[in-house]
This record gives structure tokens, sequence and C-alpha cells, in this order.
């Protein structure tokens, strides 16, 4: 087994790779999505009902949703391109054979003497999408707390490249990008951004007061978890990465404070303004990293070498950077309020992506500007440029799955011939594309599938040489690892169980 300081060297001193490396393993996840949708028709044409079985479903969306990304995260890391490109032309491949065989299928198909005919194709402008039939925000909420997992275990283990871990300072690995997205992602269905947040404005002093209440109990159970973890980590001697977050800090504690932190500020500030708050508690916080002394704080402590003696120098990190982590909080919740407006048709759509796909590439910019003249990007500090690439990083990764629901309401409508007519109570689904029974069960327990896999986490590395493992018995526990996940959050979705914190 090896020994605490050879598994803290494992993670120390790691400079990162490139953010375009970063998005281009990610965006596997709608690629496969986009394979998983693909094939469904084809399946169906073929095996007909058999694919409702819910476990050769589970097993299906296991195999399309989260193989594909473990394998870019470890063994095909150095062929992600190919990867990608070869998941791509198979869902058009796919779409093809769909578009070709599904009019001859469809007419051997018999049909309930009740339902109708099916009606004309519509001019595309005039193609209803309600809402309620995309899924691209559930996607990325879902597909995010999968390639979480993957990655919080997979990084103990030589099969992760070392390129993609957090980095020691500047630079952009796959694992500093996680808690920014976490966050962001939690801000997009935040009830601030659903709309239902009582201010001042809304519902006075007393309702605001209530409001608040009622956060900081959602976010009790962060609080709880971060000393359970703090206490256990210390109490076994488990490795730890102390320029994270400090001695005693960690990502639960974060996460609490930013929660009440934003429902504050919102109580105070319209979160129709969230957008503009955001951008300048970014700016402001840079201003104080920059030029008054902050980010050498954060980086050396009080003393200019590395001080942990009091609390302040002991946890500076995770402090100072909950600053940073508000701001993107912030800014999740304006994008989430762009994001669930109501949108009926197909052109609402489409102008929402285009417009996501223009504010992508402006924030690229901003990137590359302020990463030169500003500051490198640095999760330690969670400063403007790290600010700038987690919100790159989430709303191109939110443009990719907006577009496979667009893809996927074309094909609906053009390619996949449904010899039934859908009733309108049933308008969001189509009779050869049933729901994901993988993300119908993660979608309710993503925090308590996130809790596993930190438990997880720590039993594997407690019990196991994990940087002494070859590739296959790493690629062996992982696949059994993510398995049993996937199983835990399957068992508590038959069984109606939904575990939420907020």
């Amino acid at each position: 087994m090896a020994s605490r300081n050879a598994k803290e060297a494992f993670y120390t001193n790691l400079t990162g790779t490139t953010p375009f490396e970063v998005s281009l393993a990610v965006a596997v996840g709608p690629a496969s999505e986009l394979l998983r949708w693909t094939l469904l028709p084809i399946l169906f044409m073929v095996f007909g009902n058999v694919i409702r079985n819910k476990w050769l479903s589970f097993s299906l969306d296991f195999v399309t949703l989260v193989i594909p990304l473990l394998l870019a995260f470890t063994v095909w890391n150095g062929s992600l391109q190919r990867f990608l490109i070869s998941l791509v032309v198979t869902s058009a491949t796919l779409l093809v054979v769909a578009y070709l065989l599904q009019p001859v299928r469809s007419q051997r198909v018999k049909r309930p003497s009740k339902a109708k005919a099916v009606a004309a194709p519509r001019p595309l402008w005039e193609l209803p999408m309600e809402s309620e039939q995309l899924v691209f925000m559930t996607m990325f909420r879902v597909h995010g707390i999968v390639a979480s997992a993957i990655t919080i275990l997979a990084v103990d283990f030589p099969v992760f490249p070392r390129r993609f871990a957090k980095t020691e300072t500047y630079g952009t690995g796959m694992m500093d990008i996680g808690v920014g997205a976490f966050m962001f992602m939690n801000a997009l269905v935040s009830k601030e951004a659903r709309g239902v947040h009582q201010n001042i404005f809304s519902s006075g002093v007393t309702g605001a007061l209530k409001s608040l209440t009622k956060t900081v109990i959602s976010a009790l159970p962060m609080v709880i978890l971060g000393m359970v973890r703090l206490a256990s980590v210390k109490s076994s001697g488990y490795h730890e990465h102390v320029s994270e977050y400090g001695v005693h800090w960690n990502f639960f504690f974060t996460l609490a404070v930013v929660i009440i932190v934003s429902s504050v500020c919102l109580l105070v500030i319209p979160p129709v303004l969230s957008g503009p708050l955001a951008l300048a508690i970014a700016v402001g916080y840079q201003h104080l990293l920059s030029n008054r002394g902050l980010g050498q704080f954060v980086l050396a402590g009080s003393d200019g070498q590395g001080s942990r003696e009091g609390l302040l120098d002991a946890n500076r990190e995770g402090l100072v950077s909950c600053v940073g982590y508000l701001a993107i909080y912030l800014a999740g919740v304006w994008t989430g309020r762009f994001l669930l407006k109501r949108r009926t048709l197909f052109f609402d759509w489409w102008l929402a992506f285009l417009l996501l796909v223009v504010i992508n590439v402006l924030l690229w910019i901003f990137l590359e500007a302020s990463s030169v003249y500003i500051q490198p990007v640095c999760r330690r500090m969670a400063n403007l440029p790290y600010i700038i690439w987690t919100l790159c990083f989430c709303i191109q990764l939110l443009a990719s799955y907006m577009l496979v629901d667009i893809v996927l309401a074309l094909g609906k409508e053009f390619i996949w011939k449904s010899p039934f007519k859908i009733s309108s109570s049933k308008s969001g689904k189509h009779p050869l594309l049933p729901e994901s029974v993988l993300v119908a069960a993660l979608r309710p327990n993503l925090l308590l599938v996130f809790l596993l896999c930190n438990l997880l986490t720590g039993v594997v590395n407690l019990s196991l040489d994990t940087i002494g493992q070859p590739m296959p018995a790493s690629m062996a526990v992982l696949v059994l690892y993510m398995l049993g996940l996937c199983l835990v959050a399957f068992g508590l979705h038959t069984r109606g169980i939904k575990l939420k914190f907020w």
C-alpha cells in the first residue's frame, strides 16, 4: 500500500492542460446523449417493445451515457477528437438509417382502432417545441454529476491522466472546473432562477426573512456534511491536498456559504439583476486580488511563507474563493432565468441557442484576454479568469445539449415517423423515444449520488493501493464503481424514493 506522502505527491505540482482539451473531453457527454436517442428508434424497429424492459433500458443507458465519458477521461484521453467524431458520425448514420427504414416499418405496425392518422409535417417555423419537451438542462446537470463521480475516483488511478487532475496554483485541469460547474448547475434550477424566491420587493421584509430562513435550513445539511467529512478525513489519516481549500475547509462548506450569501444578496437586489451583480462582484474581487494583496495572501499566507497558523491562514483558499464562486452562482441564476422562460416554437429555441453561442464566443475571447493581461486561471483563488472559464465551459455545454434537443425535435417531426398520433397530454413524448430510465433515476437524487461517490472513493482508497494499479484493474474498479452508483439511484427511483436537500 502506498504511503500517505506518496499519494499526496501523486496530486501535487500539476500544471493541467488547455481549456480546449477539457471542453473536448466533456463534449463526449452531449455526443453520447445523441447516440442514445438515435440508437433507440433503430432498436425499437428491430426488437419492438422489448427495449422498454426497465433492465434492458438501464443497461442501454449505462452503456451509452456513462461508459463513453469514462473512456474519454481514462484510456481514450489521447484520442478525444477521433472518439468524438466517431460518436457524431455514428449518430448521423443512425438518423439516415431511421429515415430510410421507418416508413417501411411503420406500414407493418398495427395501429390501434382509436388512433388517428399522423398529421402532415408542419413548416419548420411552426414546429411546436414546448419547454417541457426539452431536457438539455436536466442532461447538463445529470451528466455533470456523472462526470464528477468518475473523476473523483479516477484521479486516484494512473489511468487518469495527470494533466486532467487539479492544478497546484495556475492552470486548467479537468478537475479544476468541477466546483465552479457544480455551483453553476445548482444555480440554474435554484428558487431564484425559477422565480419563486421571495424578496423585500415582492413580499416585504417578513416574506423575505421567511425565504432566507428556508434557505438557511436547506443549507444546514451541507454544513453537517462538511463537518462529517472534516472529522472523517482527520481521524482516518486520509491523504489531503491542503492547498485545495485549506486545512479544515472543504467543498460542502463552500456550497453552504455561497447558497446562503446569494440568497441574502437577492433579498435586496431583484434576481433579474443577478447577472450585473455577478459581474460587479467578479471585477471587484479581481481588483482586490491583483491590487490589494488578497491574491498574495491566498497563495503565500499572511507571512509570505505559506503559513497555516490560525484559522484564517489555515483555510485562506476556501474562505477567499467563496467570493469567486458567489459570482459564478449569481451568473448561473441569471442564466437559469433566461433558459427557464417559456418558449413554444422551434424558432424561439433556435434563437436562444444562437444567443448562447454568441455569448460563448465572446466569453472565450474574454478568457484569452484576461489570462494574458490580468492573471492566469487559478482555481485556488477562483479569480476572474477562472470565473470566465467556468462560464465558457458551462454555457458551451448547455448550448451543446440544447442542440441535441433541437435535433431530436426535428427527428420526431421529420424522421422518426410514429404510426400513432400522440395525445395532447403526452405531447412531450414519442413512442419510439422512451425516457431515459437512468436520467430519471439520477435527476431527483443528484446530491445523494455525489455523497455516495465521495464515500465510495474513500473506501476504495483505504482498501486498495490505487496508484499502483495497472490499467485493466483500474478500469474494472471504475466500471463497477459507476455501475454501483447508478444501480443505487435506479433502485431508489423504482421505489419512488426522492432525496433532495433544496
